[in-house]
């Protein structure tokens, strides 16, 4: 999924959200957010303590990917561990509009000016409705499989997997709540924008002109990390 200009730590009840093109007939929304934009305190119970948990894996994966050299781990505990940190930070960046949904009460949606607001809101409503029946499904067998890592927890080293369970589990959960929100709790808000047409026709130019218009549209539009969503979900889709 998805990410809009760098909000405030502090909880929005509005949000600024963007219908991006990820090929010429592909679509996703997109919404940029500060990385660390939430604390939670370690509180009492088995789902106060996992989403604990998972929001210090979000700091952690964070981090990781922050760092300009991250010397190769020697064990294979460890090695394994990295790459799981690498594998979370991608699917922050995909989950986050998602999580930032849940809460919202009004949002723009930002879409390219040779869309009709209808047709950009149809379109945002047909990926939510996507993304709420694929966390949805994922969450429950993600929960079984979660419960069958505590196995895993008796032998010595690090739970790799009862760390990626935790976070699959709670990551789905909030991103389904925040799909099914946008669909039936938030009041939309549609506005043409110019720069995502340009966006949109950067797919039938060469590779290399696409990659130039795409990083140009994401500075005009003052989302850093904008180009890099939609070039990997250009290829990952």
């Amino acid at each position: 999924m998805a990410f809009g200009k760098p909000q405030d730590p502090s909880p929005k009840t509005q949000m600024d959200v963007y219908l991006v093109s990820i090929g010429p007939d592909r679509w996703e929304c997109y919404y940029e957010a500060i990385d660390a934009d939430e604390e939670v305190e370690r509180g009492k119970g088995f789902l106060a303590g996992l989403r604990y948990k998972f929001h210090q894996q979000l700091k952690e994966a964070e981090n990781a990917r922050h760092q300009a050299v991250i010397e190769e781990p020697k064990t294979i505990f460890g090695r394994i561990h990295k790459r799981s940190m690498a594998w979370i930070a991608e699917r922050i960046a995909e989950q986050r509009l998602l999580w930032h949904l849940r809460r919202a009460k009004t949002a723009t949606l930002h879409v390219p000016s040779d869309l009709t607001p209808a047709e950009g809101e149809r379109i945002m409503r047909e990926i939510m409705k996507r993304d709420a029946d694929r966390h949805r499904n994922r969450l429950i067998p993600h929960s079984l499989l979660l419960i069958l890592s505590a196995a895993v927890a008796l032998v010595p080293g690090p739970n790799v997997l009862g760390y990626l369970f935790t976070f699959t589990v709670v990551g789905h959960f909030l991103a389904w709540r925040g799909a099914v929100n946008a669909l039936h709790g938030v009041a939309w808000t549609v506005q043409p924008d110019p720069a995502l047409s340009e966006l949109r026709r950067a797919f039938s130019l060469d590779a290399t002109d696409r990659h130039r218009v795409i990083k140009e549209v994401a500075q005009r539009l003052h989302m850093p990390k904008m180009a890099r969503f939609v070039e990997q979900m250009s290829l990952s889709a």
